[in-house]
């Protein structure tokens, strides 16, 4: 079973610094590699975009990161158009600004270029699920079977799996567990002094419950975004100690970045730290997102984990947080294809 990896930025400018001019029109190589080095530093950290504009675009006007981001993968496209994965990264940078109607058309000119390309087809096939769009869902499926029927058939049940938790009722129950368990605590952006936000605190309080409520359990707690010189998961840890949990139970896991890195590393780790059952413990506009994807990194991993959520309620009321709006229906699929594999700046970050 393939593993996905996080590519981190210095993988990143290995790669890009790999180029070589023999791919390229000579004299382009050098600004290939600018607009590649450029758009991966506005993917992973952000910028000045008007000095974006002054410095590297002369002239474009830019109005965020991401359009920075697409901007360069754009122009990079052009001086290099036998590159099909600028185009995805293209599209993936639509993706992050909400411009499906783009992403879609990008796709589609991947699939003037390259009619056999499975990952073009799983995305439009994606897209086409977070519009429910039914017709379009059933015709990009069976163009999928008829590249790759047994890829096929896993990416149609990884979207039914997203659908199936989609319309679950969000669960406020602690429950109590048999066996080995591991009490999973995903991390929110500490603020600037380094001290938990209330999303985060309200999280640590249901893991506190779980805690109580399975004294054998072990706490993996996950975020890895420092502030003030400190890690989620080094507030997370603190925090349940000066509750009184035994800092023997608490493992950390703060190499993640965001939700994608926070599953797989918790996948990882779980290969080594085994458990029977996984009590999830994240807020009720997140968890979704969070098991969906959990539970797909764990297939990746041959895990055979049961997998119990538990939200921390950050809704007016249940009611209100089983909805599920569009732009979350987007952020689901879209992570769902980065843990996949599909989440391209292809070669670069998966």
């Amino acid at each position: 079973m393939r593993k996905i990896a996080v590519l981190g930025a210095a993988t990143f400018l290995t790669l890009s610094a790999s180029f070589t001019a023999s791919a390229f029109e000579p004299g382009n190589t050098s600004r290939i590699k600018t607009l590649v080095d450029t758009g991966m530093q506005y993917y992973w950290s952000g910028g000045d975009v008007k000095k974006a504009e002054a410095e590297v675009f002369k002239g474009i006007t830019l109005h965020g990161r991401y359009d920075v981001v697409e901007k360069a993968f754009a122009e990079a496209s052009s001086l290099a158009p036998e590159r099909l994965d600028f185009r995805f990264a293209v599209a993936s940078s639509q993706i992050l600004q909400k411009n499906l109607t783009g992403a879609r058309a990008t796709y589609e000119e991947i699939l003037g270029k390259s009619p056999a390309s499975f990952d073009a087809q799983a995305w439009l096939a994606a897209l086409a699920r977070i519009e429910g769009n039914a017709d379009e869902v059933s015709l990009r499926e069976q163009a999928l079977a008829g590249l790759d029927r047994a890829r096929a058939e896993a990416y149609r049940q990884r979207f039914a799996r997203a659908e199936a938790i989609m319309a679950e009722r969000p669960n406020t129950e602690v429950p109590t567990l048999p066996g080995r368990v591991m009490i999973v605590t995903l991390g929110y952006a500490l603020a600037k002094d380094g001290t938990a936000e209330k999303p985060l605190l309200d999280r640590l309080d249901v893991a506190l419950k779980a805690a109580l409520a399975n004294p054998s359990a072990r706490i993996m707690v996950t975020g890895g975004q420092p502030q003030a010189g400190v890690t989620e998961g080094d507030v997370m840890m603190k925090w349940l100690v000066e509750k009184g949990i035994d800092r023997d139970r608490i493992l950390i896991e703060d190499k993640s970045k965001d939700t994608v890195g926070n599953v797989l590393n918790v996948a990882n780790l779980l290969k080594r730290h085994t458990a029977d059952a996984v009590i999830l413990v994240t807020s009720s506009s997140h968890m979704r997102r969070a098991r969906t994807l959990l539970e797909d990194a764990f297939r990746q991993y041959d895990l055979s984990v049961q997998i119990v959520p538990v939200v921390a309620l950050d809704a007016p009321s249940v009611e209100e947080a089983a909805k599920v709006s569009k732009d979350e229906r987007m952020v689901v699929y879209r992570d769902l294809m980065r843990v996949s594999g599909l989440w391209a700046y292809p070669g670069i970050q998966q």
